[in-house]
């Protein structure tokens, strides 16, 4: 599998603004960046290659050839607004050993983020207040702390690609304390299902399906480290059928 991307700047901050993931048919079939934006160059070449769309919460990525342990901007990168190839780890590695079906190989798959700020641990409450009050300007000629078109997706017109939805931005969307970031990731889940996508997402088991879609909880392993390997086993187990399906974790 090989992962590609789009890097943007702006204000000393690191977005990640667009990404796919490749599947190799095999260890021979390595492609370049070139050849990856030619499989995704229009929309009927995206109809056809694009399989499906993964929601993460946000990217924590680094190009391939650079240092993961030091901040990209520090280091002698210039390669913004190029589609580049990015290294493979932490919460990727998840998704390359879930994606074995013969499906997948040669396909592309859309990494979405709901943010697409490049950074650790920006679920801390101090950076949720300021996302929430851009998205509540957002709609409106308001300025917003983060430029609107870099950091966040346009919710309400969002078309996801392929036939499937997988939803991992993880289980700390907090309605009652952040009802504008909530308004935004439920946009995008509710289009999903009104575009007719397959959905499809892990979820605790105690707190049920339903509770589950109500508060817009979809595990990822990175979010919660105490049921990592449950919830990388339960993504592992969703993506044995294709398309993949809502699995439970215990």
């Amino acid at each position: 599998m090989q992962y590609f991307g789009k890097f943007e700047t702006k204000y000393e901050e690191l977005f990640l603004t667009e990404s796919y993931l490749y599947i190799n048919k095999d260890e021979e079939d390595i492609i370049t960046a070139k050849e990856l934006k030619e499989l995704i160059n229009n929309t009927k070449l995206r109809k056809k290659n694009i399989i499906g769309t993964i929601f993460l919460y946000n990217p924590l990525v680094t190009p391939v050839g650079y240092d993961s342990n030091k901040f990209l901007l520090e280091q002698d990168f210039n390669d913004f607004s190029k589609l580049i190839e990015i290294k493979i780890e932490t919460y990727l590695t998840v998704f390359k050993n879930a994606m074995k079906k013969e499906e997948f190989k040669g396909k592309v798959v859309e990494i979405r983020n709901l943010f697409n700020l490049n950074e650790k641990n920006i679920d801390a409450s101090n950076l949720l207040v300021k996302f929430n009050s851009d998205l509540e300007k957002y709609n409106s000629n308001q300025n917003t702390e983060f430029d609107r078109d870099i950091m966040y997706l346009d919710a309400q017109n969002l078309i996801p690609s392929g036939k499937f939805v997988f939803f991992s931005w993880g289980e700390k969307i907090n309605s009652k304390e952040f009802p504008y970031i909530d308004d935004y990731a439920r946009a995008i889940y509710t289009n999903a299902l009104k575009l007719g996508k397959k959905v499809a997402f892990v979820y605790k088991k105690e707190k049920s399906l339903e509770g589950a879609i109500s508060l817009l909880q979809f595990a990822t392993p990175m979010q919660n480290l105490k049921y990592k390997a449950s919830i990388t086993e339960a993504i592992k187990e969703s993506f044995k059928e294709f398309p993949p399906q809502i699995t439970p974790y215990i």
